[in-house]
């Protein structure tokens, strides 16, 4: 088994999450499609656009921290860089490789968990609008890379071929 997630912490721009965070959840990748159901035919396809859906990422904390409650973004003027550090181990090898993923988005809620008397609650956070992400794996470089503003994407061994598109529809500063 290579690569088992073992562990990992978050920073919110320069604000360690260790000592408070529950649990994150890294952004799905999806790619966009449309269905098609052809004239008389009796099986409908989704065809892949060429594109992503918009990416998301969700943690948890067990605290009430106000530095990050109050990052409530507005515009996209707004994002915040997120970087997601883990550990992953080869369970043959015992060999430990650094993975690093980060991600620039805006806070779009933050729920509290439900208080029911004494115990340990803090908070849900969402982040959406991430218009730059980079997954990094130690001795493998960049394994995905995706970036609004420049219409790149690629990674996972898939070149989304936005370099060529950018050049044929005169979009500047793609890759």
């Amino acid at each position: 088994m290579q690569f088992v997630r073992k562990g990992g912490n978050l920073y919110v721009e320069a604000r360690n999450q260790w000592l408070g965070l529950k649990n994150y959840q890294l952004p799905t990748p999806r790619v966009k499609s449309e269905t098609h159901s052809p004239g008389g035919g009796i099986m409908d396809l989704d065809v892949p656009l060429g594109a992503i859906e918009p990416l998301t990422f969700g943690f948890n904390t067990i605290n009430a921290q106000p530095d990050l409650l109050g990052l409530f973004g507005m515009s996209l003027t707004h994002r915040q860089l997120f970087t997601c550090y883990e550990i992953l181990q080869d369970e043959e090898t015992g060999t430990k490789r650094e993975r690093i993923v980060t991600m620039r988005g805006t806070f779009r809620e933050n729920t509290p968990e439900e208080m029911q008397g004494r115990g340990i609650k803090g908070y849900g956070y969402q982040i959406g609008s991430i218009t730059e992400y980079e997954d990094v794996i130690e001795g493998y470089g960049v394994v995905a890379y995706f970036s609004f503003f420049r219409n790149v994407w690629s990674g996972y061994g898939i070149n989304a071929g936005a370099d060529e598109d950018n050049r044929i529809l005169r979009i500047a500063g793609g890759a």
